[in-house]
């Protein structure tokens, strides 16, 4: 929720949303918190509707990596929920951004859980094996993501099969052999009576 100041000065007409894109495209954190009328919750309060409601994740879209890292440093939740289907990780791996390897690595350094679940139920590694993504797949299967885990709705696929079924045969071997040594580290499951 935005704090009240903020809240009058987009009702009475005075936000300026190109001032405050402009800002997060800069990187300029004085002036995100001004526009934003200076939130005592900063950077976990709610954005503006027109720019996104999570300040990191609008920043994760549009933001230079050290303007993202800044958000975390002063406590951005990496963790937010999100109704949209594009919790953090997610949010960076939709990017066309060169950088989001870097800010995955960020977000997961500052604590983001690997196995988010956002849209389509996707993990991020489903959503990277969905891309074809081969550095995103080996760069999330290092942080402990989970080849075999299911999404709980539609088909109810595993990363390897979204690869498989998109025919990226190179991402399919990749996820099948992180599968098998996962299952083989874990060693064998007891049986049920």
């Amino acid at each position: 929720m935005l704090p009240m100041g903020s809240h009058a000065r987009i009702s009475a007409g005075m936000f300026d949303p190109i001032a405050l894109h402009e800002a997060y495209k800069r990187g300029d954190l004085r002036a995100v918190k001004t526009l934003l009328g200076n939130p005592p919750d900063f950077p976990n309060c709610r954005g503006p509707l027109a720019l996104g409601r999570i300040i990191l994740e609008y920043a994760i879209y549009h933001s230079p990596v050290p303007f993202v890292r800044v958000l975390l440093e002063l406590g951005a939740d990496p963790n937010y929920g999100d109704n949209a289907g594009f919790p953090s990780l997610l949010a960076a791996l939709s990017t066309d951004r060169t950088d989001r390897y870097e800010i995955v690595e960020l977000l997961l350094a500052f604590g983001a859980h690997i196995q988010q679940r956002g849209i389509n139920d996707y993990t991020p590694l489903h959503y990277a094996a969905a891309k074809n993504d081969l550095r995103m797949i080996e760069l999330l299967l290092a942080h402990g993501a989970d080849p075999g885990a299911r999404t709980g709705i539609d088909e109810f696929t595993t990363p390897i099969e979204e690869a498989e079924n998109r025919k990226f045969s190179e991402a399919a071997q990749v996820l099948k052999e992180a599968d098998e040594a996962r299952k083989r580290q874990s060693g064998p499951k007891p049986a049920l009576d």
